[in-house]
């Protein structure tokens, strides 16, 4: 009994460090990969180049809700972000001192607005059912029904 354990432990042991060695071999196959390419990415090559999209909300929530879209297609076109116009139909102040702002996404969807500054301009503007905002985000996704945009900053 004392054998098996003892080999048991001995070949988990040897399975552990392979993998680790493994994944260290994996990185340093990176560095020596992307080191032999020597080549950086150019300016406009790069995501961070690219300006964000400029549309109202009801275009928005309608583009980038289209059946059929591919995901990584969809993270790569939105990556910049966009600047979204939209009618305000609601304002939710929290008790915690967030708060959102939602737009009308056409068709009785909505787009809501979550800033990275909490709200403390939207609140500050005295922003209100009605009136016609404009702010630049990134995307969070969509439910089909309700399309979150996060990091916003009003214009």
């Amino acid at each position: 009994m004392l054998r098996i354990s003892t080999l048991a432990l001995a070949l988990s042991l040897l399975a552990f460090t392979g993998c680790k060695k493994k994944e260290e071999g994996a990185a340093a196959d990176k560095g020596t990969s992307a080191a032999k390419a020597g080549d950086t990415p150019k300016a406009a090559d790069t995501p961070a180049a690219a300006k964000p999209v400029e549309m109202d909300a009801p275009a928005l929530f309608a583009d980038y809700n289209k059946p059929g879209q591919d995901g990584m297609a969809l993270l790569e076109k939105w990556r910049p972000g966009v600047i979204v116009t939209g009618t305000v139909t609601n304002v939710i102040a929290e008790e915690s001192g967030l708060t959102h702002v939602w737009t009308d996404g056409g068709d009785n969807h909505k787009v809501t607005l979550d800033f990275t500054d909490e709200g403390k301009a939207a609140k500050d503007k005295g922003v209100k059912a009605g009136d016609k905002v404009t702010a630049q985000c990134s995307i969070g996704g969509s439910d089909g029904n309700m399309m979150m945009l996060t990091d916003c900053t009003l214009k």
